[in-house]
């Protein structure tokens, strides 16, 4: 057994909006969380991502659909599959990464401010 510290949100340059702790990462899984303040990032990963939303509204889009995830409610992203995950106002989530052959590497990342 190991018990992680959890740690601050804290950002990273050029994304002063989009704020996270450090995660955990097991053998196959990586678990952590982020938030979004009138943000949205958009990336693509080569494993499956689950998010679940705490608090706030998350707008998600992915294979042309968007869907509007609320406290208690999680969103699946197939593996492979590019997302963007936005936050008109704020959303706070726990992410989870499937297992992975690549690191859980991230590609086609991008960040974007929203009006607030």
């Amino acid at each position: 057994m190991r018990v992680e510290p959890a740690g601050p949100l804290t950002s990273r340059p050029g994304r002063s909006r989009m704020h996270g702790r450090r995660p955990v990462a097991t053998e196959q899984l990586v678990i952590g969380e982020w938030s979004l303040t009138a943000a949205a990032w958009t990336d693509r990963h080569q494993h499956e991502e689950t998010n679940w939303v705490l608090e706030g509204e998350l707008h998600v889009t992915c294979d042309g659909r968007t869907a509007i995830v609320r406290p208690g409610e999680a969103v699946v992203i197939p593996r492979g599959a590019l997302a963007r995950y936005e936050a008109p106002r704020h959303a706070r989530m726990l992410f989870v990464y499937g297992p992975s052959a690549d690191g859980h590497a991230t590609t086609d990342a991008r960040y974007e401010e929203l009006p607030s």
